[in-house]
C-alpha cells in the first residue's frame, strides 16, 4: 500500500504541469458554466426548463416589478441550483413552480427600505396602519412577513385583489377576527378605525358617537354583527398540497411556523374566508313590536317615529334617531300578559336610563311620567273649555265647519298621544297639542276676530317643558354665577315663577340667553 502511494505521488510530480493545466481548464470551465448559468438564471425563461411558466411570466411582465429580475426577489443560490439539478436529472421535480420571497429581499437597498415603513399610514379611507406593529414582534404567536399581507405582488388573482402590490383583506380578517367574540375584533375596533370623532349618517339619521364613548359603551352593543364566516380550515384544503398527511401530527404553532413564517403560505390558502363589514346593527330602525304583541303597539310605534298625528310635520323622537329599540327601555318582564297576545309584557324601567346615560338619569324617567300626566290633564281641561266656548259662538256654516274640524283634530291628537303613551315622544306630543290649539284659535278668530280663545295649560307649553319633563325631580342650584354676580336661581323659579325661557333656550338645550328686557320689569336699570 505504501509502495502504491509513492508511485502515485511520483506520477503526479512527473505530470504536474499537465495536470495543473487540465485542472485550470476544468475550474475555468466550471466558472464559465457558473457565470453562464447565473446569467441565464436572471432570465424568466430559465425557470421554464422545468416548470410551466407562461402565465406567471405574462403577469410579471405586466406588473410593477417587470424591470426586476426574478432572482432579485426569489432566492436561488448554489444550494438551490444543485438541488434543482438533482431533481431535474432524477425526474422528481414538479411542473408547478413554488417560490419564496423573504423580507430581506423586499427591504433591500433600492427596494422597500425600512425607512419607508416608519409611522402610520392610511389604508383605504378610515383605517390607520402601522407596519412596525405588524413586523417587529410576533402577533397571535406568528411572525408575519411582508408577503403575509402583500401576497398579490406579481401573481395576483383579480377576484381577490385590486391589482399588483395591493393588500389582500382576507389575510387581515383571518388574523383580526378568527375566534373573536360576536361583534368583536381580537385587537379591538379602535386599533384600526380609531375612536369615531365625526357625526355619521345611518339609514337617514345622524348619529353622534361622543356621548356613548364617554359612557364607555362598547362597539358591539350597537354593531352586533361585523363578520361573515369563521375562518375554519377544512381538511380538504390540506390535500391540495399534501397527500396522506394529517395536520393532527403537528400543533397549531408548528403548523403556522412551517406554513406562515418559513414558507410564506397565504392565510386564505388554508383558512376559509372571513368577510368584515357593518352587517347588522341593533334593531332600532326595525321596530316590530308585533313580534311579541298582536297589532297592539301601532300607536306607540308611530308616536316614537314621530308620525300618526293630524299634522303634516313628522318629528322622530331623539331616542328613535339614536336608534334605541323598544327593548332598550322595556326590559322588565311582567307576569301579566296582554289580553289579545296572551304573552308576557315588558315594562320600561328607570334603570334603563342609567344604563345608557349614567347616574341620575333615573329621575328623568319619573319626570317624563309625571310631566306627561300633567300635560294630558291640562290639555283635557283645555278641550272641555274649548267645547263649551265653541257652543256659545255663532258663525256661518262654513266657519262653524272649520271650528268643528279643528276641535275634532285636537281630540284625535289627544286620544292618539294618550293611547300611545306620551313619554315615547314628548316633543312631538307637545307639538301636536300646540298645533291643534293654533287651529282652534284660528277657527274661532274667523268666526269672531275679537274673541279670545282659551289658553293652553302651563304643562302643555313647550317653553315650560324644562321643569315639567326634565328638571322637576332634580334640585336646581340655589344660586348660579352670572356676570360676576351670584344670581338667586331658586328664588326666580319658585317664588317669582320666572319662566326658564327668559334665561335659557328651549330649542338649543339650556343655552344661556338672558332676556335683559324681561329683567327690567323687576330690576330698575336692568341687570
Amino acid at each position: 500500500m505504501i509502495k502504491f502511494s509513492k508511485d502515485i505521488v511520483r506520477v503526479i510530480l512527473r505530470h504536474a504541469r499537465s495536470l495543473a493545466m487540465w485542472v485550470g481548464i476544468f475550474v475555468a470551465a466550471l466558472v464559465l458554466i457558473g457565470l453562464g448559468v447565473s446569467w441565464r438564471m436572471q432570465k424568466a425563461e430559465f425557470c421554464s426548463n422545468c416548470h410551466y411558466m407562461e402565465p406567471y411570466v405574462r403577469h410579471w411582465k405586466a406588473s410593477k416589478h417587470a424591470d426586476v429580475a426574478c432572482v432579485k426577489c426569489h432566492d436561488y443560490g448554489v444550494r438551490d441550483l444543485t438541488a434543482a439539478a438533482l431533481k431535474y436529472w432524477t425526474g422528481t421535480y414538479t411542473s408547478r413552480p413554488k417560490a419564496n420571497v423573504f423580507d430581506k429581499n423586499c427591504l433591500a437597498s433600492g427596494c422597500h427600505e425600512l425607512r419607508l415603513l416608519k409611522g402610520t399610514t392610511q389604508y383605504k379611507k378610515n383605517i390607520s396602519f402601522d407596519h412596525a406593529a405588524h413586523l417587529d414582534k410576533p402577533l397571535r404567536g406568528e411572525k408575519l412577513r411582508c408577503t403575509s399581507c402583500h401576497n398579490q405582488i406579481v401573481q395576483f388573482d383579480e377576484t381577490i385583489s385590486g391589482g399588483h402590490m395591493a393588500v389582500n383583506d382576507k389575510s387581515c380578517f383571518v388574523c383580526h377576527f378568527k375566534d373573536a367574540g360576536q361583534g368583536e375584533a381580537i385587537t379591538g375596533c379602535d386599533a384600526c378605525h380609531g375612536m369615531p370623532k365625526t357625526t355619521v349618517e345611518h339609514a337617514g339619521f345622524k348619529f353622534d358617537h361622543a356621548p356613548y364613548l364617554k359612557l364607555k359603551v362598547e362597539c358591539k352593543e350597537c354593531h352586533t354583527k361585523i363578520v361573515k364566516g369563521n375562518g375554519a380550515v377544512p381538511e380538504n384544503k390540506c390535500y391540495s398540497c399534501h397527500v396522506e398527511r394529517s395536520r393532527q401530527q403537528h400543533t397549531r404553532d408548528e403548523l403556522h411556523s412551517i406554513h406562515v413564517t418559513t414558507n410564506g403560505i397565504d392565510c386564505f390558502n388554508c383558512h376559509s374566508d372571513i368577510e368584515h363589514g357593518n352587517y347588522e346593527m341593533v334593531s332600532a330602525l326595525d321596530i316590530q313590536c308585533e313580534n311579541c304583541h298582536v297589532r297592539q303597539h301601532n300607536g306607540p310605534k308611530q308616536l316614537y317615529m314621530g308620525i300618526g298625528g293630524r299634522d303634516t310635520l313628522d318629528m322622530p323622537s331623539p331616542m328613535f334617531a339614536a336608534q334605541v329599540s323598544c327593548t332598550g327601555c322595556h326590559t322588565h318582564l311582567t307576569p301579566q300578559g296582554e289580553p289579545l297576545a296572551l304573552q308576557e309584557r315588558k315594562e320600561a324601567q328607570r334603570a334603563s336610563c342609567v344604563t345608557c346615560h349614567g347616574e341620575g338619569y333615573d329621575k328623568m324617567f319619573d319626570n317624563w311620567l309625571e310631566g306627561s300626566q300633567k300635560a294630558l290633564s291640562d290639555f283635557e281641561s283645555y278641550l272641555k273649555t274649548v267645547k263649551a266656548d265653541a257652543a256659545s259662538l255663532g258663525g256661518n256654516k262654513g266657519s262653524r265647519a272649520k271650528l268643528t274640524a279643528a276641535i275634532a283634530n285636537a281630540e284625535y291628537n289627544y286620544d292618539f298621544v294618550k293611547g300611545s303613551h306620551m313619554p315615547h315622544n314628548i316633543w312631538y306630543s307637545l307639538y301636536l297639542f300646540g298645533s291643534s290649539a293654533n287651529q282652534v284659535k284660528a277657527a274661532m278668530g274667523e268666526i269672531n276676530s275679537s274673541h279670545k280663545a282659551p289658553e293652553l295649560g302651563a304643562a302643555v307649553i313647550k317653553e315650560n317643558s324644562c321643569l315639567t319633563f326634565c328638571h322637576g325631580k332634580k334640585p336646581l342650584p340655589e344660586k348660579v354665577d352670572y356676570a360676576g354676580k351670584k344670581l338667586p336661581h331658586q328664588m326666580h323659579i319658585k317664588e317669582l315663577e320666572v319662566s326658564c325661557k327668559n334665561c335659557h333656550s328651549v330649542n338649543d338645550h339650556g343655552k344661556l340667553q338672558i332676556d335683559k328686557e324681561a329683567c327690567k320689569g323687576c330690576h330698575e336699570g336692568g341687570m
